[in-house]
């Protein structure tokens, strides 16, 4: 789960609303992916449904029958709606080892309107052993059309005592009609000192320079940077920023990079790797004071570009490095220490 570490607003907001009997029905969690919502979310889901031992505020702890009982999937009052198995083979794989264990190709493109259905069973009756009933959709951007517009009317005639989480990276992408019915809660980057704090925690084996790089590439995110902490993208940005700040007039680097990433256990980090070189091109324009040159500019567009198409169109993946790696060595500095 990751922290909400920094989410302080969210949580005051929230909190405000419960102690002042004002506990809207419906709450939008709205920011980029990989900031805390989701863990937001089952924290105050573990929070309200804990009506026998419920703690002062909001806890990572969950040591209690609610904790267990969330844990175990097994709680009568809760349900997390997310995108299922794609295929008969994705869904024995989910049964076997849980839908954690699905990679993101595993996972239908939506959440079905027939798992929205599925909830309805829950309002007809009260709740079981808790005070309230909570629904998270992760992400509510999943939903399919008729999904949406079946969430929509439990929205606008809601049943008693249930709360909503919809956890949205692209809140402008849902209907109008389902964020008028919503209370927003925006969830900002966390700063660089809270990133640290998030990324030691969860990885206590990060040295200085991995934990300096995964700061920098998360940009404020701690669950893209775990992500990056798992598929080891410390070491080629490392490789990276190395290309930008020298050139790599003999391709040494450029070569290093194409060969670590064309290896057969490498596919993760290959996409890993094709998300942020991108960024760390921007980064260099930004910071180096070349925002205002068009090759610059026309160099980002070009890698943001080739980032997007490689893996739909099956381009070699040594070629495609090969080329980010280009476009980054164009962008150093002409004078030394630049």
């Amino acid at each position: 789960m990751t922290s909400y570490l920094g989410h302080d607003k969210p949580r005051q907001i929230f909190r405000q609303s419960l102690n002042r009997d004002m506990l809207h029905h419906a709450w939008i969690l709205a920011g980029d992916k990989g900031l805390g919502k989701a863990g937001f979310a089952q924290q105050a889901a573990h929070f309200l449904l804990n009506s026998r031992n419920r703690p002062a505020g909001f806890s990572e702890n969950q040591d209690d029958e609610a904790g267990h009982l969330l844990a175990a999937g097994s709680h009568p009052d809760f349900r997390l709606l997310r995108r299922g198995p794609k295929g008969d083979k994705e869904e024995k794989k989910a049964r076997d080892n849980g839908l954690d264990s699905l990679d993101e190709h595993d996972l239908a493109r939506n959440i079905k309107v027939d798992q929205i259905r599925a909830l309805q069973p829950l309002f007809q009756n009260q709740s079981s052993i808790s005070e309230y009933r909570v629904v998270i959709i992760d992400a509510a951007d999943d939903l399919e059309r008729a999904g949406a517009n079946a969430i929509l009317k439990n929205l606008e005639e809601p049943p008693k005592n249930t709360i909503f989480f919809l956890i949205s990276h692209m809140p402008d992408r849902l209907l109008p009609t389902i964020r008028s019915r919503c209370q927003m809660l925006r969830f900002d980057p966390l700063s660089d000192e809270d990133m640290r704090l998030v990324l030691k925690s969860a990885a206590p084996g990060l040295d200085e320079a991995e934990l300096q790089a995964l700061v920098l590439a998360g940009e404020g995110s701690p669950g893209r940077a775990l992500q990056y902490v798992e598929v080891g993208l410390a070491e080629l940005e490392g490789l990276a920023r190395e290309i930008i700040r020298t050139g790599d007039r003999d391709n040494r680097l450029k070569s290093e990079l194409s060969r670590k990433l064309a290896l057969k256990a490498a596919p993760p980090r290959y996409r890993a790797f094709l998300e942020r070189a991108p960024s760390l091109i921007a980064e260099r324009i930004r910071d180096g004071g070349l925002a205002a040159t068009l090759q610059a500019i026309e160099k980002w567009r070009e890698a943001s570009d080739l980032a997007s198409t490689a893996l739909p169109k099956a381009l070699d993946s040594q070629a495609v490095i090969f080329r980010l790696g280009s476009l980054m060595a164009d962008l150093a500095p002409t004078e030394p220490g630049k």
